[in-house]
């Protein structure tokens, strides 16, 4: 029974080790591409909410592969959001004079800009099956920021004439770190397409309780899942599209060209 198990030990490493020399997958490469974050726990930008506007910006992916199983990664995004609302209504306060008027007019405008940037650096452990698929393995640390810029103003009048103006300014941040582990699966259906999925669990850790709120406390381990598709251009030039979601904390969409080195 020993001699069987070390047998297929030694069969899988040999499979995998021929696989590595000859895989078509590479795991070098540089990415800058289009993002999408939706944040549910802000009623701003969670996608269920009459009020969404999600996040949108850029995003920079790094692979390197160091030696024959191993690679470093690392991902750097800034995305933003803005918006204004207005609200009016007529008021039956009294005027500065103590006298009364039928069309006095209350007026409520707000801006809001947010600002989201995230980074993550990890490191991960590749398995090659055969030159078209391979399985990698990856632990991931990272840190979310956002930071909030709001503007409130206030404006009283009647028959054109502007009684009182207040305005109000907020500006405030919130800073997340996050641990992740994962494992993918990436698969070539041809030379120029490439199909990948990947499960894993991320945990978030920092201030959740905030007007922000990146999320409403310390979370347990929140299911990851991730999925994506890419398109040779050349050799070289590959166009990624994937899309990554968690339970509690982001729905996040990628497009990118990627560079293989």
């Amino acid at each position: 029974m020993k001699y069987a198990v070390l047998a297929g030990a030694l069969s899988l490493f040999s499979i995998t080790a021929a696989a590595n020399q000859a895989s078509l997958l590479s795991y070098d490469y540089v990415e800058v591409g289009y993002t999408k974050t939706d944040i549910k726990s802000n009623d701003k930008t969670d996608p269920d909410s009459p009020m969404y506007s999600g996040y949108d910006g850029y995003v920079i992916n790094l692979s390197k592969q160091i030696f024959e199983s191993w690679y470093v990664t690392g991902s750097y995004s800034q995305s933003r959001v803005d918006y204004s609302s207005t609200t009016t209504f007529t008021s039956f306060a009294p005027l500065p004079d103590g006298t009364y008027t039928s069309n006095m007019t209350d007026s409520y405008y707000e801006t809001t800009d947010m600002s989201l940037t995230r980074y993550n650096v990890g490191f991960g452990y590749i398995q090659h099956f055969s030159r078209e698929t391979s399985v990698d393995y990856a632990l991931k640390y990272g840190k979310s920021k956002v930071k909030t810029e709001e503007t409130f103003v206030h404006r009283l009048e009647s028959d054109g004439n502007v009684f009182d103006v207040s305005k109000t300014y907020y500006e405030g941040s919130e800073t997340a770190d996050s641990f992740e582990v994962t494992a993918q699966i990436r698969h070539l259906l041809s030379e120029q397409f490439e199909v990948n999925a990947g499960v894993g669990y991320e945990r978030l850790h920092g201030v959740g309780a905030g007007y922000v709120r990146l999320h409403d406390a310390e979370s347990e381990n929140n299911l990851l899942l991730k999925a994506g598709i890419n398109y040779a251009v050349t050799e070289k030039i590959t166009f990624a599209a994937s899309y990554s979601y968690t339970d509690e904390y982001a729905d996040i969409a990628a497009a990118a060209f990627r560079y293989y080195f």
